[in-house]
């Protein structure tokens, strides 16, 4: 049998994990939309980073949101942050849709600014979301998650 505060690392370890691989996924997307839009191999590039950050958007929320996963856990352990935790859960849908947004954009316009422009607006609402998962976290647990 394990006991809660095993559960408890469990779900903290793959909630680090996860946002080690969503922090590198946003760098590789940063580095990927500034670097020089003349190049014929931009598109393509930029597009691979963001299908990455998708995937690495989507295996976050699976694993936070999941049963044993850390914002179940996180309610069970400090109760008095259910409104916060519900406000990171949230974002969880519309954090997927501007990825998801910014993908249609990329593959389907010619106006380099303004896929930039989307790709950065996406890039940073994952930010802030990180910031405040790591805030929620720390308030519960008085644990820092990492600044990864």
């Amino acid at each position: 049998m394990v006991d809660s505060n095993d559960q408890r690392s469990e779900a903290l370890r793959g909630a680090a994990q996860r946002r080690v691989e969503l922090k590198q996924a946003l760098s590789q997307v940063e580095i990927a939309a500034a670097a020089p839009s003349g190049d014929p191999g931009w598109r393509d590039r930029l597009l691979g980073q963001l299908e990455l950050l998708r995937i690495a958007l989507d295996q976050h929320v699976e694993e936070v949101e999941a049963p044993d996963g850390l914002l179940p856990e996180l309610l069970a352990e400090a109760p008095r942050l259910a409104n916060q935790i519900a406000v990171v859960q949230d974002e969880h849908p519309m954090l997927t849709r501007q990825v998801a947004a910014a993908i249609e954009l990329a593959t389907s316009s010619a106006d380099i600014p303004r896929v930039r422009a989307e790709v950065l607006d996406a890039l940073n609402a994952i930010v802030r979301h990180r910031q405040a998962g790591a805030d929620l976290v720390y308030e519960g647990y008085s644990v820092d998650i990492g600044g990864q």
